[in-house]
């Protein structure tokens, strides 16, 4: 540290507003330089620490001066993962055959599934690498109107179509670390008010033998998802609930739950089969929208977890094993439930950032792809969303370490430049304006409104 550095303090409340200081030497030079402590704000005992450094000091202002500014600092951000690679990757080119004129999609299918005696399901896996087939056309098939379904296919029948071989029964997918980003005791206070409400409403966690209760229990309070198949299929499906999660504009997760005895039993595969056809169908929805991310799936049994990660570029499959999840049974005062309900969802809050970060990075590459211009806002947005990742997986690791002051000021910090990223992205939101900003609530609805036809 130079002892001419300088920070300007600029404070839009206070008069004056603005101010240039610099340390003093002896003593701050060398306090501050031989400081250990960490975080963004700490005191120091030794007083006098800095002084002014406009004029009497060494800095004065004058108008039309030219100079640059350089960043020294470090990048924040989280190191690149499978799961989070911090580029757009490139497809190789595979041209896709089209479908011969005069034949629609359901005698392809049906060629497809001749050709080789193939299950229903193996025959729409092979439509999706085969075929340039549009999505409203998948929709039909996967709908209903022939019987194609994901719940029917076997680990054996999926491998070969997600580059694994049927017989390793997955020993070759890649191990996957995966990370907890920690949430600040506000907004999990809140999380913790929404689990009271639906214990109000579904009752005790561990009753609940129906897995559509259960699962709009846990994404409700935990996540905001859509809750249908990505082409159409049904909420529920032998005792399997979909969800799949669209990041701006890509489709980038895939969530399935499912009953416990299905992972314990043999069929524990076919499951982990079921999830990656999802991901396929995934993936080909977002080639069809110009869009590349790594999927990032999760299955749940109710009472663990395993993450995987679908990389359609390099061919690879990541899975995490079994990481354990909330705690259903009850031991009266529910701290097991409150404790593992924390964890589970900074594992799931960690996810779905980094799905929010590769989202906004394929939009961005994709906007630059097609106008041919370089947006500085979705630069912004995408840094912004990076020191956010990295503030909250900082806070996590500094929680785990014990200094637990410490982790909820970098957790708060890391959720204002969430917030931020939001507010950069050049991307229209369905609606202008939140239905709260509407209503300030001074008068009651009637009344702030005047409209008749709120009486109809």
């Amino acid at each position: 540290m130079l002892p001419e550095s300088i920070a300007i303090v600029c404070a839009p409340s206070k008069d004056p507003d603005w101010g240039v200081f610099r340390l003093t030497d002896p003593p701050g030079l060398k306090v501050v330089s031989n400081c250990t402590q960490t975080g963004l704000f700490h005191p120091h005992t030794v007083s006098n620490l800095y002084t002014d450094g406009l004029r009497p000091g060494h800095v004065f202002e004058a108008q039309g001066l030219e100079f640059e500014t350089v960043d020294l600092r470090p990048e924040q951000k989280v190191s690149n993962s499978p799961a989070c690679p911090g580029i757009v990757k490139v497809r190789p080119l595979s041209p896709r055959s089209r479908i011969p004129p005069g034949s629609d999609v359901f005698e392809v299918f049906a060629n497809v599934r001749a050709d080789k005696d193939l299950s229903d399901e193996e025959a729409f896996l092979k439509l999706l690498t085969t075929y340039d087939v549009p999505l409203s056309s998948l929709s039909r098939i996967y709908a209903g109107k022939l019987e194609a379904s994901f719940s029917n296919i076997t680990y054996q029948q999926v491998a070969p179509y997600v580059w694994l071989s049927p017989s390793a029964a997955g020993r070759d997918m890649q191990p996957l670390d995966v990370f907890r980003a920690r949430i600040p005791k506000d907004m999990f206070r809140e999380i913790t008010r929404d689990v009271e409400d639906a214990l109000t409403q579904y009752g005790p966690l561990d009753s609940h033998d129906n897995e559509e209760t259960r699962s709009r229990f846990i994404s409700s309070s935990t996540i905001v998802n859509k809750p249908e198949g990505l082409l159409g299929g049904e909420f529920t499906n032998k005792g399997r609930i979909k969800h799949h999660f669209i990041a701006v504009d890509s489709v980038s997760t895939v969530f399935m739950e499912v009953k416990e005895i299905l992972t314990v039993s043999k069929s524990g595969l076919d499951i982990k089969g079921q999830v990656l056809a999802e991901c396929a169908a995934c993936e080909y929805a977002n080639l069809k929208g110009g869009h590349w991310v790594p999927i990032l799936a999760i299955l749940c049994d109710g009472d663990n977890f395993e993450f995987f990660v679908y990389d359609s570029v390099d061919r690879l499959i990541y899975s995490s094993g079994r990481i354990p999840g909330i705690i259903f049974k009850e031991r009266g005062d529910k701290l097991d439930l409150l404790i593992s309900m924390k964890r589970t969802t900074e594992y799931l809050f960690d996810w779905f950032v980094m799905a929010y970060v590769n989202g906004i990075r394929s939009l961005g590459y994709r906007s630059r792809v097609r106008s041919g211009l370089s947006s500085e806002k979705w630069t912004a947005a995408i840094a912004s969303a990076e020191k956010a990742h990295c503030l909250l997986r900082e806070a996590a690791q500094t929680a785990r370490d014990g200094k637990f002051d410490e982790a909820e000021r970098m957790a708060s910090d890391g959720v204002d430049p969430l917030k931020l990223s939001v507010s950069e992205l050049p991307y229209q939101q369905p609606y202008e304006r939140e239905l709260e900003s509407l209503w300030d609530g001074s008068k009651c609805l009637e009344e702030a409104f005047n409209d008749p036809n709120i009486f109809h």
